[in-house]
């Protein structure tokens, strides 16, 4: 009966649903449960109740903490720490004499563009892949061509659903010949992982193709700014020298072996260094000690968020699933020299059509110079109703550089309207706002800073 049911097995070894089974047997062969046996009992050996297992989960206890490595450190240092992506992170580190966080958060902004700052970016998913068609593979998953990529180089990548929406953005560095490292965004690293096991088993089975989830395995650390190369320098003796924009190699920090790359998701000159996680604490505190030394520090998730914001760089808020390629401007990465998930379905008429909403930037321009996340947008004297909706607001963020708030927002036909006016209204805010529409990268739309 065990070996045919599985009853007893498994998680269900205990007294409880054992002695049921028991007493069915012993009916079927016309004896009582002694003189049919029992078995050997584990526990629970009475009924647990549900409430006693689902007696934690409220509050904290509910779900489970991700913490960062450098979780000490950012407490010591008075950072706020919020979930996000369901992990903890710190939101800005205090200095004495700032009262809100806005304040903590400007001086991040402008330390990062004027000097160099310091940040855990460890929540970033990381996948490794491997295997002789592990390059193939990449093709068929990325939108753009991967196989392409030489050993020591890193390259953009965008995924889209079957259904030819996006799923998702990252990195791809080939560490050699059969091995890739992809990055995902902190939210949609399970996603992906899993869109990743699809493919491989469902799509292209029988090929030489190994996954491995390495997120938290790495402790991975940027650093940000004009002067990161003097940090990174001191710390790893001259490993930034010679190294090119979208570039790795592999380290050695403090006798521990890494991972260095150039990378940037602020539009400055940036790097991203790389050691097992037991090691992520101590690097965080050596990269910051060696950027105070020369008026940098730590910044948290907001200044990250203004940052990218300027730069026009993308999050899930953009990326929420109902966007293509084409409206998040990406639409030349969709390469016509090779198949990929997702190919046929976004060339689908409506997926191409006018009036598709398409990611622009927003600046207020009336008297009222906030601007809200959520906020739709409707043309100028069109009254405020869902039917006349051209649009919503997907980041908004005060950029210390321009001195105003700027915001993301998806708008239909969006590229077209560049200099137009459009109004943002926010109900539950109380927000009417009088807006430019405009290209929505606003600092070095060149590039020149994080390339040079």
């Amino acid at each position: 009966m065990k070996r045919y049911t599985t009853q007893g097995m498994a998680p269900d070894q205990g007294k409880t649903s054992n002695v049921g089974a028991l007493a069915v047997l012993a009916g079927a062969t016309g004896r009582d449960i002694a003189a049919t046996g029992t078995t050997t009992f584990r526990p629970p050996f009475a009924p647990v109740r549900i409430a006693a297992m689902g007696a934690g989960g409220a509050g904290r206890g509910f779900a489970a903490e991700r913490l960062i490595p450098s979780h000490g450190f950012c407490l010591e240092r008075g950072a706020p720490m919020v979930e996000a992506g369901l992990w903890f992170r710190p939101l800005y580190f205090p200095r004495p004499g700032e009262k809100t966080w806005r304040q903590a958060c400007d001086r991040e902004v402008l330390m990062v563009r004027e000097r160099v700052g310091i940040c855990d970016v460890s929540t970033l998913g990381k996948i490794e892949v491997h295997g002789k068609d592990a390059a193939q593979f990449l093709d068929f998953v990325y939108t753009n061509r991967m196989s392409s990529l030489k050993p020591g180089r890193v390259r953009y990548g965008l995924m889209l659903r079957e259904d030819g929406f996006v799923m998702d953005d990252g990195t791809c560095a080939r560490l050699g010949p059969d091995h890739f490292l992809i990055t995902t965004t902190t939210a949609a690293a399970g996603q992906v992982m899993a869109h990743l096991e699809f493919v491989r088993q469902c799509l292209m089975p029988g090929r030489d193709i190994r996954l491995l989830s390495v997120t938290d395995h790495w402790a991975q650390v940027a650093v940000t700014g004009p002067r990161a190369g003097e940090v990174v320098d001191a710390v790893l003796d001259g490993a930034a020298q010679g190294l090119g924009f979208m570039g790795h190699r592999p380290v050695v920090v403090g006798g521990v072996a890494g991972r260095f790359f150039r990378i940037s998701f602020s539009g400055e000159l940036g790097y991203e260094i790389a050691v097992p996680a037991g090691f992520g604490d101590s690097l965080v505190r050596l990269l910051v000690m060696q950027a105070e030394t020369i008026g940098g520090g730590a910044y948290g998730l907001e200044a990250l968020n203004v940052l990218r914001l300027e730069k026009g760089f993308l999050t899930h808020a953009e990326i929420d699933g109902r966007v293509t390629a084409d409206d998040l401007g990406l639409g030349r990465m969709l390469s016509p020299a090779k198949d990929f998930i997702g190919a046929r379905m976004a060339a689908r008429p409506a997926l191409v059509a006018e009036g598709r909403a398409q990611l622009v930037g927003l600046r207020p321009v009336g008297p009222v110079k906030q601007l809200a996340a959520g906020a739709h947008l409707f043309a100028p004297g069109a009254k405020a109703v869902r039917e006349n909706s051209l649009g919503h607001v997907t980041s908004a963020g005060f950029s210390p550089v321009l001195g105003h708030m700027i915001a993301l927002a998806l708008v239909s036909d969006g590229r077209a309207r560049h200099g137009q006016r459009l109004r943002m209204v926010d109900h539950m805010r109380q927000l009417d706002v009088d807006c430019e529409v405009s290209d929505p990268v606003w600092i070095d739309p060149e590039g020149g800073r994080m390339r040079g």
